[in-house]
């Protein structure tokens, strides 16, 4: 079988591979190899911080309400969260729900759910009309989030800049954008990669 890459496909490639006096099949074919080597690295990453991040909130969810099930604690997610919550439950097998459910269910939650726990947090429908923002900043981030990054506070000091909610996000969105773009085999923006 004969891969086809169409003309439409490379047109994101030409003017980097004008710049640069290749062929911009050439450049899509080492953009595609840089993917590759990057993606193991990005997935052990993104398995990690999705581990840090849920043991932090089962110890967090534990000491508010006596469980480490923090997605059924009753912590102040926003709706996006609750809905994304829920879709990866709904995404478990019967079998998977029953036996060993907090571990299946961390597993289903996507990297973006992960990083959106270090936005502000946003709105929160109780009963219509009614509404309230979460506050990722009060709720999750300064009862032990923080924690997650180990040396966070020692790399943003050794940057010189101050250790935040704000600070880690930056650099978790410019993992996932990463992550997105060699996922999908998309060239990378050279501002938005590196700062």
């Amino acid at each position: 079988m004969r891969a086809c890459i169409t003309d439409e496909r490379l047109e994101s490639y030409d003017s980097e591979a004008r710049r640069r006096s290749c062929p911009a099949l050439e450049l899509y074919l080492w953009d595609h190899d840089m993917a590759s080597a990057c993606m193991g690295d990005i997935a052990i990453l993104e398995v990690a911080l999705r581990n840090h991040m849920d043991r932090r909130l089962s110890l967090i969810s534990l000491e508010q309400s006596g469980t480490e099930d923090w997605y059924m604690a009753g912590l102040n997610f926003d709706d996006r969260t609750q809905y994304q919550i829920r879709e990866a439950w709904n995404h478990l097998t019967p079998q998977q729900r029953n036996s060993h459910t907090h571990g299946h269910l961390v597993a289903s939650l996507t990297f973006g759910f992960w990083r959106n726990l270090l936005e502000d947090g946003g709105t929160v429908h109780t009963k219509w009309p009614d509404q309230s923002r979460a506050d990722y900043e009060n709720d999750l981030w300064r009862k032990g989030l923080d924690k997650t990054f180990y040396n966070g506070r020692q790399y943003a000091r050794a940057t010189g800049e101050r250790w935040t909610r704000r600070y880690a996000l930056d650099i978790v969105k410019t993992v996932h954008a990463l992550r997105n773009r060699v996922a999908h085999h998309e060239p990378q923006p050279k501002a938005t990669l590196l700062k």
